[in-house]
């Protein structure tokens, strides 16, 4: 659920003026943006409230927005969250994983996407033989 800049601001103990003094802007101009859908805001405006709560820009608008999350894959592309993957193997393994976390309320990125595409399509062998030393089979 989206927090309301307000809330975030007032949580923080910053207020508008003190937002506007930071960033150089006018007062009235920030006031005029908050009360504002956010999709209206300029880069200026959420760069200077980024700022004065000392976060990154996207970091602030995932808090005050809502984007409801949604798994996106393509077994025809081989595609998850528009992520490709090279081989069917790579791309099935990779899915299993994904949607069984999914599953307990993971809410995987893209990014997060590429990087267990690396670790599914390169594996590391030093890795993988320290897995199998310690997981293996012990018939001994």
């Amino acid at each position: 659920m989206a927090k309301n800049i307000i809330n975030i601001l007032r949580t923080n103990h910053i207020t508008v003026a003190f937002v506007a003094q930071e960033s150089g802007l006018d007062v009235a101009q920030v006031n005029k943006a908050l009360q504002r859908p956010v999709a209206t805001w300029s880069i200026q405006i959420l760069n200077a409230l980024a700022d004065a709560l000392g976060e990154r820009p996207g970091e602030l608008l995932e808090q005050i927005q809502d984007f409801p999350f949604q798994l996106q894959t393509d077994d025809g592309q081989l595609t998850i969250q528009h992520v490709q993957f090279q081989t069917l193997s790579s791309y099935q393994q990779v899915r299993f994983a994904v949607e069984s976390n999914v599953l307990e309320g993971w809410e995987p990125t893209a990014k997060e996407v590429r990087m267990l595409r690396e670790a599914a399509e390169n594996p590391d062998d030093e890795m993988a033989s320290e897995i199998e030393r310690l997981f293996g089979d012990r018939d001994e």
